[in-house]
């Protein structure tokens, strides 16, 4: 990917929100390249507070080609970084993927911050899509592994987006009532599968097998 071009993207894209507190990535930037897995939450959450100030969208832009850091592993949401339930289920679903978590393209399809999802208007979403284009673009992936998957959550815009209708399949998450969906779909000539988790920071993955198994069905199929 030309970062300078997609840099310039970001800009005409979010115009409009420069100075709101956000993110573009979860990962590093060099995870702007062909790979199997793209992730995607709902949005960045958490507070500004006196004693640590979010970056805004325009930062996040700018420091987009040197970012080396991961959200999910280097940040501190909760004591010590990567120490958080949602990080910890993140990594470990991953690594049982049999993916390094460095190594995967991590983002939300809303860059906007918001303390809950209920914060962020759903709408959002529809000016943040042309950024997915873009990075579905060159990551190329096999499947998008979304987590969130009631009415107001990536999966659902997704199934929509992509007119899943009747391709929608759903399996126990071993949670209760709670499932997880599945739909394919044609991206840029591609075959590609979205999975849609029960919201990570909910629910846990850890300790369910058959949920893995499942997952990599669907990377094979």
């Amino acid at each position: 990917m030309n970062i300078t071009v997609f840099t310039a993207s970001l800009k005409h894209h979010l115009s409009a929100h420069m100075e709101h507190s956000g993110s573009i990535l979860y990962s590093a930037g060099s995870t702007l390249k062909a790979g199997d897995v793209y992730l995607m939450g709902f949005n960045p959450g958490g507070d500004d507070n006196p004693t640590y100030k979010h970056p805004t969208i325009s930062e996040q832009i700018d420091t987009l080609a040197t970012r080396t850091t991961n959200a999910y592993l280097d940040e501190e949401w909760k004591g010590k970084a990567g120490e958080a339930p949602l990080q910890k289920r993140v990594t470990w679903l991953l690594e049982e993927l049999g993916y390094q978590p460095r190594e995967v393209c991590s983002s939300n399809l809303i860059f906007i911050r918001s303390p809950n999802y209920r914060g962020v208007e759903y709408s959002l979403a529809d000016e943040c899509w042309p950024i997915h284009e873009e990075i579905l673009g060159t990551v190329k992936p096999k499947v998008i592994i979304v987590f969130g998957n009631s009415v107001t959550s990536p999966y659902n815009y997704l199934s929509k987006r992509f007119n899943a209708g009747s391709q929608d399949e759903s399996y126990p998450s071993g949670h209760g009532s709670w499932v997880i969906r599945s739909f394919k779909t044609v991206i840029d000539g591609r075959s590609t599968c979205v999975i849609g988790l029960p919201h990570l920071s909910r629910y846990s993955p850890i300790g369910k097998p058959d949920v893995i198994e499942w997952i990599k069905s669907k990377l094979i199929s």
